[in-house]
């Protein structure tokens, strides 16, 4: 019964640091990843810190934000420029979930369209 104990602290530790990572990326993204620094969201990108949602998910997505007439350059745009709660209120979505899928499709841009990725973030001049 003392092992089951053991076994359960550290199940409920690593859950723990988990949670906190999370949270610790969210506010990283929440205060650091913006136009005024796409190098950050660049990097992001590059290191996959942020996992890529399957395409069919992203797909749906997409699929949706055409649904409600909300060009998906916007709305992947918004959710680095406005504060999370803004957003929120503007789109009727979750401010994270939506960065989730911008990475994903940031992700896509770099690796087909390399030139149209650098715009996005302002890379170009």
């Amino acid at each position: 019964m003392h092992v089951d104990n053991v076994i359960d602290f550290v199940a409920k530790k690593r859950e723990r640091e988990e949670r906190q990572r999370a949270q610790d990326l969210e506010k990283y993204v929440a205060t650091q990843c913006n136009f005024q620094q796409p190098e950050k969201i660049d990097a992001l990108v590059d290191e996959k810190i942020i996992e890529m949602k399957d395409h069919t998910l992203f797909l749906g997505f997409l699929s949706i934000l055409k649904d409600e007439k909300i060009d998906p350059l916007d709305i992947f745009q918004d959710v680095f420029t406005l504060e999370p709660a803004r957003f929120e209120m503007s789109y009727n979505m979750r401010w994270w979930s939506v960065v989730q899928l911008a990475f994903t499709f940031l992700t896509i841009l770099k690796e087909n369209e390399p030139h149209t990725y650098a715009d996005f973030l302002g890379f170009s001049e």
